[in-house]
């Protein structure tokens, strides 16, 4: 193979892999025979030949222009640039196809993507629904719960009310019997005549009532006091439900003592209303 034919083949591939059209370069297309290929290259290329452009004279352009009528006018080289541009285009075709596959795939992906995200996000809604159903559920298990313990607390309450109602008649009737027990005493000593209490059995003890409760002196009322604030702290550590069972013993003994010396009181004013008879 001569060098000129050899520079031709290695053109012809060059510039298909250029993607130079040299069909279009002269006007011509990929059926136009040797003799119309040379007499298109005389008549494009005359604006480009030397004598018409002087100091614009562009050689690679004319140089491009003679090899495009070298390469499509001889066999080898035509066919040679042809098969190169077919296999370019091949190529390019193979490539926008895998574009369009890979596309194909990338909008697949992101399409599973946004339906998993949707799911996943329905799904994190079901669940905050049933976390806050949830949440209801025990506030109201809470509600009756507390509910509940209000109603059985004012139960105790009324029953230890009821209880306390039933000690203070029962401590009036022995009061009673005792007084009763007295009267008859004072009137075997013929010391009296008639009952120093009212009629209906309770002893009215004035307020101002000293007693000599050991070593110091109170008045009734303030005995009075003593065992409603003794009752009240009573009350208040049942309410509690203390584990504390001392304290809740010590309690109610400071309220028997306190019970104890009213009562003690009552009988002393009695003696002492009987006496000065």
């Amino acid at each position: 193979m001569s060098d000129d034919k050899a520079d031709l083949l290695r053109f012809a591939n060059e510039y298909a892999d250029k993607n130079i059209d040299l069909y279009e370069l002269l006007g011509v297309d990929a059926l136009t025979s040797k003799e119309d290929i040379r007499r298109a290259w005389r008549k494009a290329s005359l604006k480009y030949h030397p004598d018409k452009r002087g100091d614009d004279f562009d050689a690679s352009k004319w140089e491009l222009f003679e090899r495009a009528r070298d390469i499509l006018s001889d066999v080898d080289a035509r066919a040679a640039y042809d098969q190169s541009l077919k296999a370019k285009l091949l190529r390019k075709q193979e490539r926008e196809a895998m574009d369009k596959e890979h596309k194909k795939f990338a909008d697949d992906l992101e399409a599973r993507e946004n339906a998993h995200r949707q799911q996943r996000e329905q799904q994190q809604q079901r669940d905050r629904e049933k976390l806050d159903k949830e949440r209801e559920r025990l506030a109201e298990e809470q509600r009756i719960h507390e509910e509940e313990k209000r109603r059985q607390a004012e139960a105790a309450q009324e029953m230890e009310d009821l209880a306390e109602a039933r000690r203070r008649l029962k401590e009036k009737k022995e009061e009673k019997a005792r007084r009763k027990q007295v009267k008859e005493s004072l009137k075997a000593t013929g010391a009296v005549k008639k009952s120093s209490g009212p009629a209906n059995g309770a002893i009215a003890v004035p307020g101002d009532y000293v007693v000599d409760i050991g070593t110091a002196k109170k008045m009734y009322w303030e005995l009075v006091c003593d065992k409603l604030r003794a009752v009240q702290a009573v009350r208040n550590l049942q309410k509690l439900d203390t584990t504390n069972s001392q304290e809740l013993e010590e309690a109610e003994k400071e309220m028997r003592q306190a019970r104890e010396r009213i009562h003690e009181a009552e009988i002393k004013f009695q003696q002492d209303t009987a006496a000065a008879i």
